[in-house]
């Protein structure tokens, strides 16, 4: 066994495909396969089930698949440790994050971080919050931006309050209204987004008792501004999200307000390599600068 398997069993499972993985891995789709079929035959254990759908770990393979990461983190961990004593020369550092946070914070974070760490290489992980928490928690990433607060066993620092706004078509009459009172919602076809921290506008809409008109579920951000601009239907997003878009679209702000609070966070600040450490601390400074003197 080797820590190549461990690897390719995790990025499989990551992807769900064999295909997907080897093309990440540098494998050819063969090779993969002997690979993981050599490690359930020296383990005597099948791992994983292989079908027309894709593949998915058995009952054994998910009681193993926590201690195949923890080996394999503990190894990234070994290599760190070495690059801190050469003085952050190199490293990885893998980050959970969603779609806005990966458009407008990272890569001002990522460029600021290796204008003094050139070495140190980065691999993203995208989810919904839950996943992305999921992931700090058992180690798959170093960091996440989470929603705030999190989990009360991990490590978290706030980051920043996005204020909620319905968005409208520019030449849509409600785009006049200075604010728009979330009862309205109701009435209009929504355009809903599942972009990563989903969670924090469901809560507003359930404190509010709002039941909405879905007609789209949309994961990207673009394809549901593009709705909106088009007159499908109204969308409830943050600040955030329209950031950089060029569209015929004007945002209201909800009455009553509401926001998501976005964090970032460790499974342990204590147990983080120095450049994971370091970049968390980069991560909290940058957001506090960029929006310093502006309302959270």
């Amino acid at each position: 066994m080797s820590l190549s398997q461990y690897e390719a069993l995790l990025k499989a499972v990551e992807t769900g495909t064999m295909t997907q993985a080897a093309e990440e891995l540098g494998y050819t789709q063969s090779g993969l396969t002997r690979a993981l079929s050599s490690l359930e035959e020296q383990w005597g254990i099948r791992l994983l089930n292989r079908g027309r759908g894709g593949v998915q770990l058995t009952p054994e393979g998910q009681l193993l698949l926590p201690y195949i990461s923890t080996v394999l983190n503990d190894q990234r961990r070994l290599a760190e440790r070495v690059g801190e004593i050469n003085g952050l020369r190199e490293g990885l550092i893998r980050i959970g994050t969603f779609n806005s946070v990966s458009a407008q914070w990272l890569p001002g974070m990522i460029k600021k971080f290796q204008s003094d760490y050139p070495g140190i290489r980065f691999e993203l992980l995208h989810g919904t919050d839950t996943q992305i928490v999921g992931c700090v928690a058992d180690g798959r990433v170093d960091v996440g931006f989470v929603a705030y607060p999190t989990r009360p066993e991990l490590d978290a620092d706030f980051l920043y309050r996005d204020p909620i706004v319905g968005i409208f078509a520019d030449d849509d009459p409600l785009a006049e209204l200075q604010t728009l009172p979330i009862t309205m919602l109701q009435e209009l076809p929504y355009i809903a987004l599942n972009e990563g921290v989903e969670d924090e506008i469901t809560a507003i809409l359930d404190q509010n008792h709002i039941e909405l008109d879905a007609r789209f579920v949309e994961s990207d951000d673009h394809a549901v501004i593009a709705m909106v601009e088009q007159g499908l239907g109204t969308s409830l997003m943050s600040m955030m999200m329209l950031q950089g878009f060029d569209r015929r679209i004007t945002a209201v702000p909800l009455d009553p307000p509401g926001y998501r609070e976005l964090g970032i966070a460790c499974r342990s600040r204590r147990l983080l390599s120095a450049a994971a450490s370091k970049f968390y601390d980069y991560a909290c400074q940058w957001v506090q600068e960029e929006y310093a003197g502006k309302e959270y």
